[in-house]
């Protein structure tokens, strides 16, 4: 196993397995020897851990393939374990992803005995089944285990599982040019539904002292030929997007997605067109925490914004930096992703889900996600149509014909839902509360509108729930795009917005010549900056002259 390493946010560079010591009974313990299985009653993949007087146990002592991971306190295995626990009442938590309900089951432990206990977890929805894939868009855990990547997908019931072979900061690593084989370019088929990739990196360049836009933040690239790599780095060298633009010239079907909307450079990758998606549902979303934001990312730069986590201010913060982005006119999915093997999450807890045609495949589920055919989730599960139309489709509209938009959201939750509801624009035009409704065992619930769109732009819809600590999470759709006259979606407000933001990054580059390896690599950054600034510029030119901004 690789060494260790920690970053200022205290994420974990290499594979975190805990090793399983055998134990022994004392006088006060028991075994407990669990089954799972699905309600085929074959035995299944599955996610655990045992509760008791509120300590959750997760060291199996058999088998060997159980996978403790420390910071969810959880293990995940091959269906069968067995775990030493003290005598009295435990209560055994299985879980298999989102589209199977949860199981508790309490079990009285004897001292020196074994208890035995099959534990059945069923299916409440089947995503595959109706087209849909779900992948986890961050995943650490694993990275240099096939094995360990194999069983996350089918505990946690993941179809895609993109894991990470490579994790560069600019700080002093090896920057690998190619991968460790040509085998590590070919997906590894798990079953049917289910497989991993390993031709995936993540470049993050994160500081937990940094003050806001004083870093470029972590952006993923998935789906490569091969890996980008760098003679000459620095904090703020090479920019992300400039490493986008070298991946794609090898990787033409390569997928570039932003941790948050929030992190600096994402302003300069969305501008130049250099990230397809950008994750609403990440991994500072927790079981039952709201982690804050911070470690550089930008601002707040407007009143009443807040990257806290207190009041739900980073949770607003990451979607309006996404409407924004919508309404500057660029054509952005949403994505999801947990951060197991860095995070205390399992794989899956923050997702998305792609329709494709037909059987799964990896080239099929990152087209698929490339064109925004996509929804993201920490939980429900949420349809959505525009005349009809899927997710990801543009409705074209004469001004002349006054055209109405009839706009459908369908969610379908296990968990308790406070509001379903539609965006336009960035604004919510129409709102179905929730709270009221209990799931038995799931809640189902349609949402209809009619919509008459003045300008061209975008529609999408959302459900919001709340985790135990009262924090928002929730699933989102990308949108289904209007166009009106085929006129540009553009908003002088946003425009102006996303000004200011690369404003501040620029000052911070002049000023910090200690980011950089040499003057050569301020200019270049520099002039990356410019280019996404233009950008911004025609955005603002469009929204004045085709719709009086």
């Amino acid at each position: 196993m690789r060494n260790m390493c920690l970053s200022a946010a205290g994420c974990v560079l290499s594979t975190v397995i805990i090793a399983i010591a055998p134990s022994l009974c004392d006088g006060a313990d028991g075994h407990l020897s669990v089954r799972i299985i699905e309600q085929s009653g074959e035995v299944t993949s599955a996610r655990a851990w045992v509760d008791v007087n509120g300590q959750r146990l997760f060291q199996p002592t058999q088998p060997d393939s159980a996978t403790p991971y420390a910071r969810d306190k959880s293990f995940s295995c091959d269906g069968r374990f067995t775990i030493v626990v003290p005598a009295g009442r435990a209560t055994i938590h299985v879980e298999k992803g989102k589209e199977f309900l949860p199981a508790e089951v309490h079990v009285d432990i004897v001292a020196g005995q074994t208890s035995e206990k099959t534990i059945q977890i069923n299916r409440w929805i089947n995503m595959p089944r109706q087209g849909w894939y779900s992948a986890d868009l961050h995943v650490h855990l694993g990275n240099d285990d096939p094995r360990v990547l194999r069983q996350l997908s089918l505990a946690d019931d993941v179809n895609l599982v993109p894991s990470f072979t490579y994790w560069l900061r600019g700080r002093g690593e090896t920057w690998n040019a190619d991968w460790p084989s040509q085998d590590f370019t070919q997906p590894l088929v798990v079953d049917a539904d289910h497989m991993i990739t390993r031709n995936n990196i993540e470049i993050e360049r994160i500081d937990g002292r940094s003050g806001p836009g004083a870093e470029i933040g972590a952006t993923f690239l998935f789906n490569l030929n091969q890996p980008v790599t760098a003679t000459r780095y620095g904090e703020h060298f090479p920019s992300d997007a400039e490493l986008c633009r070298v991946a794609r010239q090898h990787s033409p079907t390569a997928v570039f997605d932003s941790d948050k909307p929030s992190w600096a450079e994402s302003v300069i990758g969305v501008a130049v067109g250099m990230l397809d998606t950008i994750q609403v549902c990440h991994n500072h979303y927790h079981r039952s925490k709201t982690l804050p934001g911070g470690w550089g990312m930008i601002g707040p730069l407007a009143i009443g914004e807040s990257n806290a986590a207190a009041g739900d201010g980073l949770f607003h913060r990451t979607n309006s930096l996404y409407y924004r982005f919508l309404n500057c006119g660029f054509r952005l999915g949403v994505s999801g992703g947990s951060a197991i093997g860095v995070m205390p999450l399992p794989t899956g807890y923050n997702r998305v889900y792609a329709q494709i045609d037909g059987p799964l495949t990896a080239d099929k589920l990152w087209a698929a996600i490339n064109n925004g055919r996509t929804f993201a989730t920490s939980g429900p599960m949420l349809m959505f149509t525009a005349n009809d139309q899927p997710i990801g489709d543009t409705i074209k509209v004469r001004s002349n014909q006054s055209q109405v938009i009839s706009v459908r959201a369908t969610v379908k939750s296990i968990e308790q839902l406070e509001s379903l509801e539609i965006i336009h624009n960035g604004r919510i035009v129409a709102f179905q509360e929730l709270a009221k409704e209990t799931p038995d065992p799931i809640i189902n619930s349609e949402l209809a509108f009619t919509l008459t769109p003045m300008r061209s732009g975008w529609v999408a819809a959302r459900a919001l729930f709340r985790a135990p600590d009262g924090m928002l999470r929730q699933a989102h759709t990308s949108p289904v795009y209007v166009s009106i006259d085929e006129k540009p979606v553009a908003s002088k407000n946003d425009a102006m917005y996303m000004l200011q933001w690369i404003d501040q990054m620029a000052a911070i580059a002049k000023t910090q010549a200690d980011h950089f390896p040499d003057d050569q690599a301020r200019r270049a950054t520099l002039e990356i900056y410019a280019e996404a600034r233009a950008k911004y510029e025609q955005v603002l030119q469009h929204a004045e002259l085709h719709w009086g901004d």
